[in-house]
């Protein structure tokens, strides 16, 4: 199938850009706006002619040379603000709002007036003393002007917050809109890891993007990894039972030919341990598979506990002591002392996990070692501890240990398998709805946990 390349205007990457910019864009606007329009000046309007007729009579007539001082009344409602001599004189206590209104007035070329607190300043006016700025109280008509600009104002904080909130909004759609599709690809990626073929990805290969790409690529794989991994089941499948048939005869022709005589010999006593072992590795394996491939039905019952690992104990004693002789077996395996309530659980598996784990303490242990085995239980889980009296293993392969023919070292085991025993152990724990781990215990040997829930 040929893949359909992303033209660049259905990039995530250019949406993803053009957006940003878009709402930063948006922000900066009107952020400038409040700004440019909150540092204007007041509105001046031309001067009222009325200033002319009422102060100029008074400020050109030559008997006002050196009356002319800041914060004077000159005639009615008027007053002197300020005058430029040598300097600008201003009327004493003015705020700096004032003074800043009476120097903005005066900067115009031409005559204006500009309404301040609840007086109107006019100016430049000329006089005998040289260019004055003067006020009188400011009319009805005239406050409800300022007041009216005033509610203009008002609305650029409203502004302000309209803008942050519009940016937010554009930012949450923004989020949702790129995280969703990665949730819905981390929750296939999931089920792609749990051994899916087919994950939940929705409408997301439908995308022209580059999401949409990757939800195309990762149903490739799934569906890649799933033929890989059912014809690699059932290769181990076939050639496990395949081996069956032969390692069957094997074993039976083996037992037509015993004799008291071969019984003794050395040659003989070790091919019968080596076909029992072999019927063990397939049998192993086949487990393996047939758990991997659901066809084992878990049929969960009330299981003692106390009397599956009795009946263990009496198993691995037949085995061993006919190896080993009484002597060199007895006391090699302990059991926990109090008494197990039962639990509900397959007792198969169960009995197929608890072996593989203490026989496995047996060949990485030491020639004498002792395995002992602990158990405990509180409401909601039952716990099963096999630890042996070997030297461990490297903390950095512990995790190693339940993967398939992972054997660690075995030139320094006397009795190393193929390394399927955990690996099998690991399956049927996790059919059981348990875990299991593994780490060197402080005293010393392997330890490893088995965790069930009751």
């Amino acid at each position: 199938m040929v893949e359909r390349r992303t033209r660049w205007y259905q990039s995530l990457t250019f949406r993803l850009l053009t957006i940003f910019w878009l709402l930063i864009l948006l922000t900066a606007a009107a952020a400038f706006s409040v700004i440019l329009y909150l540092a204007r000046p007041p509105g001046s309007e031309p001067m009222s002619e009325e200033f002319n007729r009422s102060l100029a009579p008074i400020l050109t007539h030559p008997s006002s040379a050196g009356l002319l001082q800041p914060g004077r009344l000159l005639v009615g409602q008027y007053r002197l603000i300020a005058v430029e001599r040598e300097q600008w004189e201003f009327t004493p206590g003015l705020s700096q709002r004032e003074i800043a209104a009476a120097v903005q007035v005066y900067s115009h070329a031409e005559p204006v007036q500009l309404v301040v607190g609840d007086s109107v300043y006019a100016g430049p006016l000329d006089s005998n003393e040289g260019a004055v700025v003067v006020s009188r109280p400011a009319t009805a008509s005239e406050l409800a002007a300022v007041q009216e600009s005033q509610a203009d104002r008002d609305f650029l904080p409203r502004l302000l917050l309209l803008s942050a909130i519009a940016s937010f909004i554009g930012a949450l759609i923004l989020g949702w809109w790129f995280v969703r599709p990665l949730k819905q690809l981390r929750n296939a990626t999931r089920q792609v890891a749990a051994g899916v073929a087919e994950p939940n990805l929705k409408r997301l290969p439908r995308r022209r993007d580059e999401l949409g790409e990757l939800a195309r690529t990762l149903q490739r794989t799934a569906l890649d990894l799933a033929t890989s991994r059912d014809a690699q089941r059932r290769l181990l499948s076939d050639v496990s039972h395949e081996l069956r048939s032969p390692v069957g005869r094997l074993q039976v022709a083996l037992d037509l030919l015993e004799t008291p005589e071969l019984r003794q010999n050395r040659n003989y006593k070790q091919l019968h341990k080596d076909i029992y072992r072999l019927g063990m590795i397939i049998d192993s394996i086949l487990w393996l598979s047939r758990l991997e491939n659901g066809l084992e039905k878990l049929v969960k019952d009330q299981v003692d506990v106390q009397a599956l690992l009795r009946e263990l104990k009496d198993d691995l004693d037949y085995f061993y002591i006919a190896q080993l002789g009484e002597e060199g077996w007895r006391g090699r395996i302990e059991l926990p002392s109090g008494q197990l309530e039962p639990v509900a659980t397959d007792p198969v598996l169960l009995r197929m996990i608890v072996e593989n784990l203490v026989r496995n303490a047996f060949q990485y242990g030491p020639l004498d070692g002792v395995v002992t085995i602990h158990a405990f239980a509180d409401k909601e889980t039952f716990t099963l501890q096999i630890r042996d009296q070997g030297p461990g293993a490297p903390e950095e392969k512990l995790a190693k240990l339940f993967e398939p023919f992972y054997r660690g070292d075995p030139s320094r085991h006397h009795g190393a398998g193929v390394g399927l025993g955990l690996a099998l152990c690991q399956r049927a724990v996790a059919i059981l709805g348990g875990q299991i781990h593994a780490r060197n215990h402080p005293d010393g040997g392997l330890e490893v946990s088995v965790e069930f829930p009751r």
